[in-house]
């Protein structure tokens, strides 16, 4: 089942019970079935210490239509930055590039060939 970012949210908020993710505390992704990741940026300002205590990832897999949530604390993101990519570094948009894996040995941890394998599986809901 193909699913879009605000169906992705529109269904999680139904399981919460509640309107606690929107557009701009969470990010949607599909799995990528060539490299069975699931791939985010996420933009640094949105780490920012004031913006938001949590960044939200959904990622959803179409061929079992499997929606996860992991509930990422953004000083955990700040923390371990020297461990994640930051693409367009020092420019307006610049991001941290995830890349999620989705297989069994390295199951939600990024990797991204610049990272250190960052884990964050602790974080799924």
């Amino acid at each position: 089942m193909k699913l879009n970012k605000a169906q992705a949210i529109a269904r999680r908020n139904q399981e919460l019970g509640g309107a606690v993710l929107g557009v701009n505390n969470c990010h949607f992704t599909e799995l990528n079935r060539n490299k069975n990741i699931w791939w985010f940026d996420i933009p640094l300002a949105r780490l920012a210490i004031g913006q938001y205590e949590w960044i939200h990832l959904l990622l959803h897999s179409p061929a079992s239509d499997q929606l996860l949530h992991l509930k990422v604390p953004t000083v955990f993101l700040r923390e371990k930055m020297e461990g994640l990519v930051v693409r367009n570094e020092g420019k307006r948009k610049s991001t941290v590039s995830l890349e999620l894996s989705a297989d069994k040995d390295a199951y939600l941890e990024d990797v991204r060939p610049a990272g250190t394998g960052v884990n964050f599986a602790q974080f799924l809901q």
